[in-house]
C-alpha cells in the first residue's frame, strides 16, 4: 500500500464523516502512532492504551511556502513564473493537439521539473464526448507517460465501460504535465498553487481543442484546479458545476475506491456516472440503476 495514498483515502472518509453528521471517532494511540509512521515522523513504540474519544476538526491542507532550501528529505517547491499564454494555431484538431504536446515539451519549466521524464499529455479521442480530468501525475502515470493507469486508472476503465462509452467516446489528461516533487520519501504530494496555475493553461487548451461535452473531474484536485473552489470532494461530487460555459461533475478518485470498497462509496461514483449517461441521453437498463444497491460487485 502507497502510505500517501492511505493517508489520503483516510482524509476522504473523515471528510464523508463530517458531511454525515459525525462529530466524533475514536483512535488508539497505536493507530496515532502508524499515522505518524505513514508520514515520515520518527516513532517509538508505544504500550497499547484503551481508545479515547476525538474530536473530528476540519483537516487542513498543506500549504508549500516559497523558498528553495532542502532540509533532510523535505522539499518545498519555489513559486513558478506567470502561466503561460497559450493561443491556439488554426488547423484540424489533430494539428493544434500536436502543436500544444511540442510546447509543452518545449516549456522550459516544464523541462526543469520533469528531471529527465517525458511531460504527461493528455490521450484519447479528438472527438471524445467526455473528458476526464485527473489529478497531478502518480509514479506510474511518469514511468508510462500515460494518464489514468495502474489500479486507480483499471477502475476507472471498468466503470466507464459499465456505462457503454467507448474509448471515441472519451479523452484523459492529469491537471499538470509533471509530477510534483515530493515533500517526503514517500513520494507523492498534491500540487500547490503556484504549479497548479501554471499548468492550467494546458489543460485548458486540450478542453478547448477537444470541445467536449462534459467535463469529468475525477478527485479533489482536479475540481480545485478547474473551478477554483476548496469544497471538499464529498460535498460537492455529483453536483454539477457550470465553468466558462462547459459541464463539469466533480466525482471521487478511483484510488479512493479502492481503499475503501463500500458499496455506499462504489454506489456514489455510479450514480455519479448515471448523470453522465443521461446527460448524453445514454439509456440506463434495470440492471444498471440496481448497480450497488444489494451485495452485488
Amino acid at each position: 500500500m502507497d502510505p500517501a495514498e492511505a493517508i489520503d483515502a483516510l482524509l476522504e472518509e473523515l471528510y464523508r464523516q463530517k458531511a454525515a453528521g459525525v462529530k466524533r471517532v475514536s483512535v488508539s494511540d497505536e493507530s496515532v502512532a502508524l499515522l505518524k509512521e505513514l508520514a515520515g515522523a520518527a516513532t517509538v513504540p508505544v504500550a497499547p492504551k484503551p481508545v479515547a474519544p476525538v474530536t473530528i476538526a476540519p483537516v487542513a491542507k498543506p500549504v508549500a511556502r516559497p523558498t528553495t532550501k532542502t532540509e533532510g528529505t523535505i522539499i518545498v517547491s519555489s513559486p513558478l513564473p506567470d502561466p503561460p499564454v497559450i493561443k491556439l494555431p488554426s488547423g484540424t484538431k489533430a494539428e493544434q493537439l500536436l502543436w500544444l504536446q511540442k510546447t509543452v515539451e518545449a516549456c522550459g519549466v516544464t523541462q526543469k521539473h520533469l528531471e529527465g521524464k517525458k511531460a504527461l499529455f493528455g490521450r484519447g479521442s479528438e472527438s471524445a464526448k467526455v473528458f476526464f480530468v485527473g489529478e497531478a501525475p502518480s509514479l506510474e502515470e511518469v514511468e508510462a507517460n500515460r494518464s489514468f493507469v495502474g489500479p486507480a486508472g483499471e477502475l476507472l476503465n471498468k466503470i466507464i465501460s459499465a456505462t457503454g462509452l467507448t474509448e471515441k467516446e472519451c479523452y484523459f489528461a492529469n491537471l499538470m504535465t509533471w509530477r510534483p516533487k515530493p515533500p517526503t520519501a514517500f513520494g507523492k504530494r498534491p500540487p500547490n498553487a503556484s504549479e497548479v496555475a501554471f499548468n492550467r493553461p494546458y489543460l485548458l487548451a486540450q478542453i478547448e481543442i477537444i470541445k467536449p461535452q462534459i467535463i469529468v473531474a475525477v478527485g479533489a484536485q482536479a475540481f480545485g484546479a478547474l473551478t477554483h473552489l476548496t469544497t471538499p470532494i464529498m460535498q460537492i461530487r455529483g453536483q454539477w458545476q457550470n465553468v466558462d460555459g462547459l459541464k463539469v461533475l466533480p466525482t471521487l478518485h478511483p484510488s479512493y475506491l479502492l481503499h475503501s470498497p463500500s458499496l455506499s462509496n462504489k454506489r456514489l461514483v455510479w450514480e455519479d456516472f448515471m448523470q453522465i449517461m443521461t446527460k448524453l441521453g445514454m439509456p440506463i437498463s434495470d440492471k444498471q440503476q440496481a448497480y450497488f444497491l444489494s451485495a452485488q460487485t
